[in-house]
């Protein structure tokens, strides 16, 4: 049941993916989404090499010519983006009217009050995660309108439709969803580290709770760096705990872009907590490298 509640208003995508997540750019073609799904174009470039290629604002049509020509000139795909793209939030709401723009009306009330950009200039997606007779649960996705029809307009330039729009961690949490990867009942946490953000993702029952982004710097695999993400998790773990009411964690998941970005948890988890490695506990193996999941995601769940 949850996981049709997180898909329920995700629209047919086609078996062609993209995801801009620096340091590169994911070119994913399969023959048919869902599990066991197998790449017919796999294609990985640095994204600075495709931005600089063309520089000013030329670059959005370079990047979608060439991401384009690898993926054989599909005409409609889909794009993953990293998170500090996105402001996640999951909504409670004691309103919510029938008619889907007195929605929104509500939805963008009460950003208001949460967030310090003007809300008219935000492109909204939501799902359904919970819903009874006093109250809805959504897990919202919001992004600057502007930015997202820029990244449309390229491509449409090319002659392809971009028909959905995601975020890195939402893809990770459909795929450990998917796989069946969290708790039936208790608190779990899914991490997923990359060269540019940390982000955490707490559910209950499978069911997010909380999402909070943090950028990391530029000397983030100093020892300075290492310091400073251990003090976030210790202070994302203690606010979760402490201001939210959460439980003990029954498991951590992580998802780390790649190997020189570790997560200092053994000094900040308690040691009975396990950890998981995204890839591993699903049983993903070769192709599928921890750059790949947020795509693998995507397209096992459609």
């Amino acid at each position: 049941m949850m996981k049709l509640l997180a898909n329920r208003f995700r629209p047919s995508l086609p078996p062609v993916a993209v995801l801009m997540e620096a340091p590169s750019v994911m070119a994913l073609r399969v023959a048919k989404t869902g599990p066991g799904m197998q790449p017919l174009v796999m294609d990985e470039d640095p994204m600075a090499a495709i931005v600089d290629s063309a520089g000013g604002e030329g670059h959005g049509a370079r990047l979608a010519d060439a991401t384009l020509t690898r993926l054989g000139r599909p005409k409609r795909l889909s794009l993953v983006l990293g998170d500090p793209f996105f402001r996640l939030q999951i909504l409670a709401l004691t309103d919510f009217p029938r008619s889907e723009e007195e929605r929104l009306q509500v939805i963008r009330w009460h950003l208001r009050k949460v967030l310090n950009i003007p809300v008219e200039s935000l492109r909204l997606r939501y799902d359904v995660l919970q819903k009874d007779a006093s109250a809805v649960t959504l897990w919202l996705s919001a992004c600057q309108e502007d930015a997202v029809v820029a990244l449309e307009t390229a491509f449409a330039q090319q002659g392809c439709e971009v028909g959905y729009v995601g975020a890195s961690s939402a893809e990770l949490h459909n795929l450990a969803l998917g796989r069946g990867l969290y708790p039936e009942e208790g608190s779990a946490l899914l991490l997923n580290r990359t060269a540019g953000y940390l982000s955490f993702l707490f559910s209950e029952g499978g069911r997010p709770v909380f999402f909070r982004c943090k950028e990391t710097p530029a000397d983030e695999e100093s020892e300075t760096g290492e310091a400073r993400l251990e003090q976030e998790l210790r202070l994302t773990l203690a606010y979760h705990r402490d201001k939210l009411g959460g439980g003990k964690l029954s498991k951590v998941i992580v998802r780390s872009q790649a190997p020189h970005l570790p997560l200092p948890l053994a000094g900040v988890l308690d040691e009975d907590i396990p950890v998981e490695d995204l890839a591993q506990a699903a049983g993903l193996g070769a192709p599928w490298g921890p750059t790949w999941l947020p795509l693998v995601g995507l397209l096992e769940g459609n």
